[in-house]
């Protein structure tokens, strides 16, 4: 499995030996898993899982909550939340329940 992610998260997955680097573009923000048991597909789950959390931060209605609920399900390490608290806004992404009024 091939998977892409910001630098930060990238150094850290490889640091932990949790991924390797990509046999074809090493030097870049992706990552290469092989899945090779039911166990490495769980693992395989878990890197879609951290890769899919800074996508869905940024429609989220609520952000913040998302963070600390995906956080929690993953079982997030210190250093993995921190990696990834940048990439929640600090503003809800939501529309009004009703327009606004010219």
């Amino acid at each position: 499995m091939d998977i892409p992610f910001p630098r930060s998260i990238r150094d850290a997955l490889l640091a932990e030996g949790l991924a390797k680097e990509h046999h074809w573009v090493p030097n870049s923000g992706w990552n290469t898993f092989r899945i090779r048991s039911e166990e490495g597909l769980s693992h395989a789950l878990w890197l879609m899982r951290l890769s899919y959390i800074r996508c869905a931060l940024k429609t989220a209605t609520d952000p913040q909550k998302l963070f600390e609920q995906e956080s929690g399900q993953l079982h997030l390490s210190p250093q993995f939340k921190s990696l990834l608290e940048p990439f929640v806004p600090r503003t809800a992404n939501h529309l009004p329940a009703e327009p606004l009024s010219a």
